[in-house]
């Protein structure tokens, strides 16, 4: 018998977008503006353990000027 499927574990990625945005200043719609995602997906990425799929993380990335590393590091365990 299979046990229940195992879960990424949370927090394993720390999202540094809020505090660039602000280092930056550079507005979530001036975000939006620069990466043409829509604003309930770029919602979702304001809180501390958002973890986007890679796409979504180098296009963010791309738009700041910016290695995704920069954006969202891994967490040590």
């Amino acid at each position: 018998m299979l046990g229940p499927m195992a879960r990424r574990p949370t927090g394993a990625v720390v999202n540094r977008l809020p505090t660039l945005l602000r280092r930056y200043a550079i507005s979530w719609g001036e975000l939006e503006r620069r990466t043409l995602l829509p604003p309930r997906l770029l919602a979702r990425l304001r809180v501390p353990g958002a973890n986007p799929r890679l796409a979504v993380a180098e296009r963010i990335a791309a738009a700041l000027g910016l290695p995704v590393e920069a954006v969202w590091m891994r967490r040590d365990p």
